[in-house]
């Protein structure tokens, strides 16, 4: 890394990390739908302190070769997570692993002046067919914790399912947003992995964010209780849609209602003209997720891993 430069992220780093992620993904089988708002939301929401906890590799030249990021879990989360990578025509130079090292240790460091005496985690994501991060994170003690499909059907327009029963689907409006988070924060509780966040940080990601689409966003209500929602988000595909949120509260579960929502999103992108409606899906969910998707007409096109390294509370 002699010949190389080394410096934290800036605003301005924002398109070449995008690009650098995407070509990460796409070589590992993946595909390449990262957008510039994604990397944003991520740097603004989840890395506290951006000169101390990122690191970017470029070359004399100026082009990006490496990046890692290490975010902070929100107020009494446990769960730290991280972005970067190396370019695949860079790898086999040391980069990974001095980076990987590096993430670690800032990890450890956060933890140890945050929250020491709490049991916290570090996660690393890969996608399947990337077969040289998967033997650095061997090296390094990390384990496979958790798998996630990437999902995709085609829209059909014109095609419905009547929601269940006593509940009725409606459009997303604004002025539902402090609903939707309450309910997401009720439904997504016992899923592996969640955190709660305040609603001001939760409505950036989701409701407030660049690529939220309104238009194609859906509530389904049991009288005036809002029992499920589905979030639909615009990548850098015009012609993709991508579900980013789908939940449904307890009360109203196996009933039929994330069916109903999902065949009302892909009638309503089939009918904007939209060719792909994509999602993600814990692999590992015991409620039944993948089925359901596959049911209304979802396939798997591609898997990412989840590796984790414990980070224990202090003795």
């Amino acid at each position: 890394m002699n010949d190389l430069i080394v410096r934290p992220y800036q605003p301005g780093d924002v398109r070449a990390v995008t690009a650098l992620t995407n070509v990460i993904i796409g070589h590992a089988g993946g595909r390449s739908g990262m957008t510039i708002d994604d990397t944003a939301s991520f740097v603004s929401g989840a890395v506290r302190d951006v000169a101390a906890d990122s690191r970017l590799v470029f070359t004399p030249g100026g082009d990006l070769v490496a990046a890692a990021l290490v975010g902070t879990p929100p107020a009494g989360g446990y769960r730290m997570d991280t972005a970067g990578g190396v370019h695949p025509a860079w790898r086999g130079r040391g980069l990974g692993r001095r980076l990987l090292a590096w993430q670690l240790d800032r990890a450890r460091q956060i933890h140890r002046e945050t929250a020491p005496d709490v049991d916290w985690s570090v996660h690393f994501d890969v996608w399947q067919g990337d077969v040289d991060t998967p033997r650095l994170f061997a090296r390094f003690g990390l384990t496979a914790v958790r798998s996630w499909y990437t999902m995709a059907a085609r829209p059909r327009p014109a095609t419905t399912l009547s929601p269940p029963e006593g509940l009725v689907v409606r459009p997303y409006t604004p002025d539902r947003e402090a609903e939707v988070y309450a309910a997401h924060m009720d439904a997504f509780t016992d899923h592996w992995g969640f955190q709660p966040r305040g609603f001001d940080e939760w409505a950036a990601r989701t409701v407030r964010a660049a690529g939220f689409v309104p238009g194609l966003s859906l509530l389904g209500y049991a009288g005036t209780d809002l029992a499920g929602y589905l979030l639909s988000y615009q990548g850098d595909d015009p012609e993709a849609l991508y579900i980013g949120h789908l939940g449904v509260r307890r009360p109203w579960r196996r009933r039929g209602l994330a069916a109903a929502l999902l065949v009302a999103v892909l009638s309503a992108a089939g009918a904007e003209g939209r060719q792909r409606v994509t999602l993600t899906v814990d692999a590992d969910n015991p409620s039944g997720a993948v089925g359901l998707y596959e049911r209304v007409g979802f396939t798997v096109e591609s898997r990412t891993i989840t590796y984790a390294a414990s980070l224990p509370a202090a003795t």
